[in-house]
């Protein structure tokens, strides 16, 4: 199996955990997780995934959540927003989300279960089975929309004996992680899981001003479950997470580069405002699974409900102005879904599987800004402003979706899907400015959208050990609104819109497998194209405005490489690498800026600017990830691994471009395992890199989220 080692947000850390098994010798050889998703074999599992993660490297690498898996698989990245998930872009192959609206192109399946919205992926990991990234469109084997692909995680399930775990652990930057988990049967044909995390830290941004909030956090996250097997063969799950998360300051920072006057270090921030991030969330499932004479009935039904109140940020440092300016945002999410999957026995030698998928997602927001004397209008002189937007999304999603192998020989064979979606949404929307300006009029907005996704792969074995395969695939995504839109002359102007378009994307892959799951290494490379219309990507106005808006095409493509190897008996070594040139072909659109510059009485406009020949945001030229890890004795073991992410880029309204800088990250851990217990030495960024992980390209300064030092 591929071990990868991902850098995270803790610091050199000791961790202990104690781990007491009814039944079983701590001396006896680790099984390693089976090679599966969704019950696919292995040969055509490997054709679009990355091999999974061990939850065991999980643990011992602190990975907490999903931003923590950024780099896992070649051309993988989360863009982080430093507040859990809420304004992250997760991109694969250049295909991602937009940060605050639209739909996730990258979807997160936990134990068969969908998350809701990208902005809700903060379910913290521990206690994992594995962790698999999906690559490309995988809408015709999922029940959820994923043209970007799947990120596919299992928990440990119980077992036949009684499982106790504790741990705990310690690191730089007083960062403290506590952890209580218990599994086993409670019966013949019953059994229960059970666990509660607890973490804390004071956080490695500082704030100078001491009437201001630090970029502290704490975080208590669990889970509870049942499962049963009745007489007649029913499968039964029940069970729900919840998560609360008390948030300091973002960790955003004035940047040296970019000129503004309140940059002092790389990772101090000068706020008097008590900036908080609260969220909370929850979540229930219950899934049934029947054996049938044709193979198995599975339907999984789930409940998630979010919560983000408030989002409060000091815009002050950032412009280096005297005078009060803050943002603040609440939202709440729910999402209902249902998934239905009938599928042929695992053994047939022409598979099927046929599936519907609805959902039900309602969004609820208010968003204030203050800004005192922050502009002086030719005409009305100085001008004070607290606006209170509050909106409601709702969306109905309805999709039918399968899947179907056809053995065409003993060495090839053709996978077909297909898939449709039907989406219907709508908006309400109201403005209120307290102050000096005129409030907009309220709105009310619906669309529906439908579209069809087919996928067809062919796969060739030239030998057992070489495997030629190419697929191809014209998925998307659905258009929607933007709630941060005023219905005003910016509009009419075609400055902003409150409606943005499809998004469809025509995917394209073509590669090679070396070796077999016997074999002591493993090659896969793979050639990837992607034609997209209509590419969905938020951006300002310029003014208050901020939107998702379509380019008309954009062009992504790349290499991606994955290789292991086990050159000696307790050797691993594992080398990923992606390579993406991704470009906006075409499009163009005006800009302005109401706040400076103004023609008395007048906006000035700008443009057309030219968006044509730029950088697809959020996507980085390049990942690479290099791995080494030894097992000395049945116990002891080490690793050690470097991880490189290239320039990754930024636009803003007027199509000008901010980079972040390349930077690579170098972790390392040493641990022992003996009769139950486990000690465990790790490092994270061990050369003290300065990086950032993402500019926010709308604020004066493009500030930075910092990432984590030594």
């Amino acid at each position: 199996m591929i071990k990868f080692l991902t850098p995270t947000l803790l610091a050199a850390c000791m961790a202990l955990q104690a781990n007491a098994q009814d039944g079983n010798d701590s001396n006896d050889p680790q099984t390693l997780p089976k090679i599966e998703v969704e019950s696919e074999p292995y040969e055509e599992l490997k054709l679009w995934g990355s091999l999974p993660l061990d939850g065991n490297e999980v643990e011992k690498r602190g990975i907490r959540s999903v931003n923590d898996l950024s780099g896992i698989a070649p051309n993988f990245y989360v863009n982080s927003f430093g507040i859990q998930s809420y304004g992250d872009v997760i991109s694969l192959r250049g295909i991602g989300n937009a940060q605050l609206f639209g739909d996730p192109a990258v979807t997160l399946y936990v134990d068969g279960v969908p998350a809701g919205s990208t902005a809700t992926y903060s379910s913290a990991l521990f206690d994992l089975e594995s962790v698999q990234v999906l690559r490309g469109s995988q809408g015709h084997r999922f029940g959820k929309n994923s043209p970007g692909g799947v990120i596919n995680v299992k928990t440990k399930r119980p077992g036949d004996t009684h499982r106790t775990k504790l741990f705990a652990s310690y690191g730089t930057f007083d960062t403290q992680n506590y952890r209580i988990l218990a599994d086993g049967p409670t019966g013949d044909n019953s059994s229960y899981y059970f666990g509660i995390n607890r973490s804390e830290s004071d956080g490695f941004a500082d704030n100078l001003n001491a009437a201001g909030n630090d970029a502290t956090s704490q975080s208590l996250n669990g889970r509870l479950g049942f499962n049963w097997k009745t007489e007649n063969g029913l499968e039964i799950g029940l069970g729900g997470t919840w998560e609360e998360f008390d948030l300091g300051a973002q960790p955003i920072v004035p940047r040296a580069n970019a000129g503004n006057p309140n940059y002092s270090s790389f990772y101090a921030r000068n706020s008097s405002l008590k900036e908080v991030g609260k969220i909370d969330s929850n979540s229930q499932y219950l899934s049934l699974k029947k054996e049938a004479d044709f193979g198995s009935i599975r339907s999984v039904t789930s409940r998630y409900d979010w919560s983000l109140d408030p989002n409060l940020l000091d815009l002050q440092f950032l412009l280096g102005v005297p005078d009060p300016m803050s943002s603040q945002i609440h939202e709440n999410r729910e999402q209902w879904s249902e998934e239905l999957i009938l599928q042929s026995d695992e053994e047939n030698e022409n598979a099927w599987m046929l599936g519907a998928f609805l959902s039900s997602n309602e969004t609820e927001g208010v968003a204030i800004r203050k800004i005192d004397n922050i502009f002086t209008h030719p005409v009305f002189g100085p001008l004070n402003e607290e606006q209170t937007t509050t909106f409601t999304l709702e969306d109905q999603s309805y999709a039918f979706f399968g899947n179907a192998k056809y053995t065409l020989n003993n060495s090839t064979f053709v996978d077909l899907g297909l898939r449709m979606d039907y989406v219907e949404k709508q908006m309400k929307r109201a403005k209120v400015n307290l102050v000096d300006l005129p409030s907009p009029p309220d709105s009310e907005v619906k669309e529906d959208y439908f579209w069809f996704t087919p996928n067809l792969g062919i796969n060739h074995a030239i030998r057992e050990s070489v495997i030629l395969f190419a697929n191809t695939s014209f998925s998307g995504k659905p258009g929607g609104f933007s709630p941060y839109v005023d219905p005003d002359g910016l509009v009419l102007d075609g400055i902003v819109d409150v409606a943005y378009d499809n998004e469809r994307i025509w995917s394209n892959e073509v590669g090679l497998l070396l070796g077999k799951p016997t074999d002591n290494y493993n090659l896969g490379l793979s050639f990837y194209w992607n034609e997209v219309s209509d590419y969905q990507f938020e951006k300002p106005s310029g003014g208050f405005d901020y939107f998702v808006d379509n380019a008309e095409e954009a062009e992504i493509k790349g290499l991606e490489v994955d290789f292991t190897a086990s050159p000696a008996e307790g050797w691993t070594f594992n080398a990923t690498y992606g390579l993406s040139n991704s470009k906006i072909n075409k499009h163009s659109g005006r800009s302005s800026n109401p706040l400076f510059g103004l023609v008395p009485g007048e906006p000035q406009f700008l443009g057309p600017d030219d968006f044509a020949g730029k950088d697809i945001p959020f996507t980085p030229e390049h990942t690479l990830s290099v791995s080494l890890s030894h097992q000395l004795t049945d116990s002891l073991s080490w690793s050690v691994g470097v991880r490189n992410v290239g320039e990754t880029h930024y636009l803003d309204q007027r199509a000008e471009d901010t980079v972040n800088d390349s930077y690579t990250l170098l972790d390392a851990s040493i641990g022992y395992d003996w009769k139950g217990w486990g000690v465990n030495v790790f490092g994270t960024n061990l050369a003290d890199e300065e990086y950032y992980s993402s500019l926010v390209s709308n604020l004066t300064g493009a500030p930075g989220i910092v990432g984590s030092p030594r």
